[in-house]
């Protein structure tokens, strides 16, 4: 760059490398570059027009900010035209969602056809016919739950019905939010349905994204009556498969006269369930009907703002269309009424009384009543475990009823405890396999790699730097759509990492899971941890004591000891060799043993005598102890003079157990 491009400008970087960043956007705009992301950039055939009808670059570049302003231009006259005309999606997840539910207008409302297996007509007065009969009329139906009454009431059902049910049961869940009901339990639910054809399908990609977003929380009825909430779903398209093709395209065309359809009782068979009802006629027309079901919310969102359209009551959701396209053009972009600002201005602390002009509210969703995904409690420790462990269930039980309270906990002790491994069995008794993730802590580990950083990136010959997530951000973002299950993160040697670099501004996070931070990248300016992340860390007493351990750290974690000398760890290496069958000397050698080092925190621990292929014969137990456990007291004894082999060898151990004491 010349001198005057590597010139520093207000934000740090060069003016240079500033003018590069905009004038790329605008070539951009104007239909001449190609930005693809990691993939690189290309040209388009305009773009090599360009080049040859504006040679300089003084004229190109003219051109294309002129290009980029008209293009801008018109994009904020597009964006004034449906700030004042339609409802708009509250954020990018709303709009995925919304993506999602075209698909099931386009493809089942309009053509009939499966939205899972396009082409396959499944949206048929047949199909729905056998859906009514097999779900809405067998009410006696018994089955475990929702979805082991489903299977009861759909068994001998045909694939198609099955299928039907399976969409239907995802155009129900697509717009409830992840506080509501997680990703993952979206996805089992439907995943279910589909396992109970003879020949499953996958569900679309558009499909399963969207189960990562939602557009309202669905409230304790929808949540708690599912049977009754899927009974309005299925009549409404056994009545909607009835209609001929000329009324279904009116229905489509005239949002009013679809909601007269959805919320009659008389034409779409069930309970009067607004949510339910509100929630279909939403994601069937969101240009005009808010994203909210609650007839209480609905109602005391309109009494608040009805001066910004006059002040005069009519028809509820004429109003609330007309109030949100007001404050639209006010905030310049879409309302979030569940959001501060707006929130507070209309949901005060306590139940409100609707006003004397408004239409009778139903009861299942009070002011101040949202429902949210239960953590599923920490599963009690059984037989199995414990056995697995070799110790009694009381100390694991002890373990995880510390961890689900505290939600961080240290389990300490010296080399061969068993720390990682009980970390481990520990973590995927609470959270699975899937869910638990493993990291381990070493001197040169950063928040970069802990959190997320900048990584290099080649493409296509050329090196890029994008924001990579760590470990932890992964597990945060996956919980933070799963409220539902639990996570945990397994650290293990977290003291050998600096740790006040590795987690930064998220110590405070782990004292304040409700708080939000802005990360150190700019990834996300309100980060939070979700309170279904949980965090076993481990430490080896011999590397760093706990004294020396990070104050902060030391505040927010609970400690666990697993030493040689005390239980549970004391009985582990007899119960071990008892459940294999094998000699139990090695137990009282390693005992002995312990009993010769003095210095509590270089006491070895059973694993070294508990190999993963459960053989301990006598040149095996002699090979670990030459090889393993001599080396760590030769480490331990540098310099001070000690003959590790005669203090502390096989033959010098046996041969003190042998000798009478004496008299």
């Amino acid at each position: 760059m010349s001198p005057k491009e590597a010139e520093l400008v207000r934000t740090g970087g060069s003016k240079g490398q500033t003018d590069w960043e905009f004038t790329t956007a605008w070539y951009v705009k104007a239909g001449w570059l190609l930005k693809n992301g990691t993939a690189g950039w290309s040209i388009t055939p305009e773009g090599v027009l360009a080049l040859d009808t504006w040679p300089t670059p003084e004229d190109m570049f003219r051109e294309g900010q002129t290009r980029y302003r008209t293009w801008s231009k018109t994009r904020d006259n597009e964006k004034v035209t449906a700030l004042r005309t339609r409802i708009l999606p509250q954020d990018s997840g709303q709009e995925e969602v919304l993506r999602a539910a075209q698909l099931f207008v386009d493809r089942g409302l309009a053509g009939g056809e499966s939205v899972f297996a396009a082409g396959r007509l499944i949206w048929t007065a047949e199909v729905a016919s056998e859906l009514v009969s097999r779900f809405v009329e067998s009410d006696g139906v018994e089955g475990d739950g929702f979805l082991g009454k489903v299977a009861a009431q759909l068994r001998g059902a045909s694939d198609d019905a099955i299928l039907l049910m399976a969409e239907l049961i995802a155009l129900q869940l697509l717009p409830a939010s992840i506080d509501a009901i997680g990703e993952r339990a979206k996805r089992e639910r439907i995943r279910f349905v589909l396992g109970l054809m003879e020949h499953p399908v996958e569900i679309p990609s558009d499909i399963d994204r969207a189960f990562a977003s939602g557009s309202f929380n669905p409230g304790t009825r929808m949540s708690t009556n599912l049977g009754l909430a899927m009974t309005i779903v299925v009549n409404f398209v056994a009545a909607w498969t009835s209609l001929d093709s000329d009324r279904q395209a009116e229905l489509l065309a005239d949002p009013w006269q679809m909601r007269e359809l959805l919320l009659s009782t008389d034409a779409v068979p069930g309970e009067r369930f607004p949510s339910q009802r509100y929630a279909l006629l939403y994601m069937i027309h969101p240009d005009v009907f808010v994203s909210i079901v609650s007839e209480q919310h609905k109602a005391a969102i309109r009494q608040r703002f009805l001066g910004e359209i006059g002040g005069e009551a009519g028809d509820i959701d004429h109003d609330l269309l007309a109030i949100t396209l007001a404050l639209q053009v006010k905030d310049n972009g879409p309302v979030l009424y569940y959001r501060e600002p707006r929130l507070s201005q209309w949901r005060p602390p306590a139940v409100v009384a609707p006003s004397p002009v408004d239409a009778p509210l139903d009861e299942d969703l009070p002011l101040t009543d949202e429902v949210s995904a239960e953590r599923v409690p920490f599963p009690k420790v059984t037989e199995e475990l414990a056995a697995s462990l070799y110790m009694p269930a009381s100390w694991p039980q002890k373990a995880l009823d510390l961890l689900e309270r505290q939600r961080q906990i240290i389990l300490h002790g010296p080399p061969g405890t068993g720390k990682t491994y009980l970390a481990r069995k520990l973590a995927q008794h609470v959270a699975g396999g899937a869910d638990t993730t493993l990291v381990q802590f070493h001197p040169s580990y950063s928040y970069e790699d802990f959190v997320e950083g900048f990584r290099p990136v080649t493409a296509d010959g050329s090196l890029t730097y994008t924001l990579k997530e760590g470990p932890f951000r992964r597990i945060a973002r996956e919980a933070a759509k799963n409220r539902d299950r639990n996570y945990v993160l397994v650290i293990d040697e977290i003291n050998r990492g600096n740790l006040p670099k590795i987690f930064g501004e998220l110590y405070f996070l782990l004292e304040y899971r409700d708080a939000h931070i802005a990360l150190l990248y700019g990834s996300d300016d309100a980060f939070t941890l979700p309170d279904n992340v949980f965090i076993i860390g481990t430490m080896n007493t011999t590397d760093r004591s706990i004294a020396l351990l990070d104050a902060a750290m030391r505040r927010r974690f609970a400690f666990l000891e697993l030493h040689p000398d005390t239980e549970p760890t004391s009985g582990v290496l007899e119960n071990w060799l008892s459940a294999n069958n094998l000699d139990p000397e090695p137990a009282r050698l390693l005992e002995s043993l312990n009993n010769r080092i003095a210095d509590r925190a270089a006491k070895i621990g059973p694993s070294y005598l508990m190999p993963a292929d459960q053989v301990l014969t006598e040149d095996r137990l002699e090979e670990i102890w030459e090889h393993k456990l001599l080396p760590l007291l030769e480490e331990h004894h540098y310099g001070d003079g000690v003959s590790v082999a005669s203090v502390y060898g096989l033959r010098a151990l046996r041969n003190s157990q042998t000798t009478p004491p004496e008299q």
